[in-house]
């Protein structure tokens, strides 16, 4: 994100969102101002900067990425592990400090929450924050600069400068029309509230629609709680994240020559780096993590027309190699899968029908007419998140829309804006005064999502 001037006034930085990228502005904004400048971050879900994915406290849901690359701080990658070892068996802190570890997500989330709370300890006096609960729900700009953001509560807000930090938004519905399954209390649409799993009896069988990370957490979760029954997963392609594996840093090969301009060269380069690795013994694990320093200046050197063929030709090998499970998660899975507990499906849900005494799903296989019928006692959508904002029914992108002050990017992954964060008006420039970040930018960004960027 670009540098947010603050003049000799008193200046506002609205902040809409207390997840992990809108508390991470807060921090820099509090450690870097020396003001004067007024904060107001607004969370509908407090507490502050545990978000969807920290506020699990599920011990088996972890982070996918090392303790040693998990640091805040875009000059310490490792200060998340120095944190560890200043607080080492204190409230759920390991004794043993493994800097290669995926640990628990809610113990990250400890860690956000307390940097949070230093830097707002230690920021300068003229520096002013507001913590509010509630829920933005329109902005509207000001004549005179900047914006007006209103609550549900009614409560409005003027400020100089306005972040967007939302987060991911819920995903797509599985059949695309209305079914009065959906309003079922046998279907849940949102997988990460608390009680998504409630109902379910331990030898009940569930279906997840979708096999990524999201159904991993779920499924991980089901047999933390002593789950017997069978678990489906279905998903178009049945495609599932690969699993993490130790491997040594790979020199960063695209850095040092011209970034490939189409998807099918960038995929020719990074096999042939693959082949080369594997002669040498390296495993391609290692070739992946060596592209995602420059993933983003690979996505900005392809045209937008290349960047949809990449949506629709390697998107789905990119992410099950690039989101990898944590080897714990993938030992449940593996499990799971081998006492038949487990079943995976490539295919379309065809038919979902919904009563009290459970839910009928119909699946078509991949590239067959076969079709599966299943009796489950609760359909989870686990199929990510949407990123259409324009089709997102919420108060607040209604009135962005109807304001002209966002747009979706060309392909619909996200907000429209510079890859500074400046977000663009509808068919037109910069607003000025408007910034985003995190899974907003995916269609300016690629990569925007995991800590490494949003940091």
């Amino acid at each position: 994100m670009s540098v947010i001037p603050i003049s000799s006034r008193p200046a506002t930085i609205a902040i809409v969102g207390g997840g992990l990228s809108g508390t991470l502005v807060a921090a820099n904004l509090l450690r870097l101002a020396r003001g004067p400048v007024r904060l107001v971050l607004i969370e509908r879900h407090p507490p502050i900067g545990r978000g969807v994915a920290y506020s699990t406290r599920c011990p088996d849901h972890r982070l996918n990425v090392p303790a040693d690359r998990m640091g805040v701080w875009p000059d310490e990658p490792e200060h998340f592990v120095r944190w560890l070892e200043r607080h080492r068996g204190e409230n759920g802190v390991p004794e043993r400090i493994d800097p290669g570890a995926f640990l628990p997500r809610w113990l990250y989330g400890s860690y956000v929450e307390q940097i949070f709370a230093e830097a707002r300890a230690a920021a300068a006096p003229q520096v002013e924050l507001e913590v509010v609960a509630g829920e933005a729900v329109d902005l509207e700009e000001r004549a005179e600069g900047g914006g007006e953001l209103r609550l549900a509560d009614g409560r409005t807000f003027a400020a100089d400068r306005v972040v967007l930090a939302l987060g991911n938004l819920p995903g797509e519905y599985p059949i695309p029309k209305s079914l009065p399954a959906y309003r079922s209390s046998r279907y849940v649409h949102v997988p990460w509230r608390g009680d998504a799993l409630e109902g379910i009896g331990p030898d009940d069988e569930v279906l997840l629609i979708g096999q990524g990370l999201t159904a991993t957490d779920l499924i991980v979760q089901l047999d933390r709680r002593g789950h017997r029954g069978t678990i489906h997963a279905l998903s178009r392609r049945g495609q599932r994240p690969l699993v993490h594996r130790p491997c040594a840093p790979y020199p960063a090969f695209l850095a040092t020559e011209p970034l490939p301009t189409t998807a099918r060269a960038l995929v020719r380069r990074v096999r042939q780096e693959v082949r080369t690795a594997a002669a040498a013994g390296i495993d391609w694990r290692a070739v992946v993590d060596a592209v995602r320093p420059q993933a983003q200046a690979i996505w900005q050197a392809l045209s937008w027309e290349e960047r949809g063929r990449f949506m629709r030709h390697v998107r789905p090998l990119w992410e099950i190699h690039r989101h990898r499970l944590a080897p714990r998660a993938a030992a449940v899975i593996e499990r799971l899968t081998a006492e038949g507990r487990l079943k995976f499906y490539a295919g379309r849900l065809q038919v979902l029908e919904a009563n009290a005494d459970g839910a009928q799903a119909l699946l078509r296989r991949r590239g067959t007419i076969q079709h599966v019928s299943l009796r489950v006692a609760k359909v989870i959508n686990c199929t990510g998140p949407r990123t259409d904002y324009s089709k997102y029914q919420h108060p607040l992108f209604i009135h962005l829309l109807a304001r002209s002050l966002i747009d979706h990017d060309p392909l619909a992954l996200g907000i429209n804006a510079l890859p500074t964060g400046e977000v663009l008006r509808y068919r037109a420039g910069p607003v000025g005064w408007l910034y985003t970040l995190g899974p907003a930018m995916k269609g300016v960004l690629w990569e925007t999502t995991a800590v490494p960027e949003i940091r």
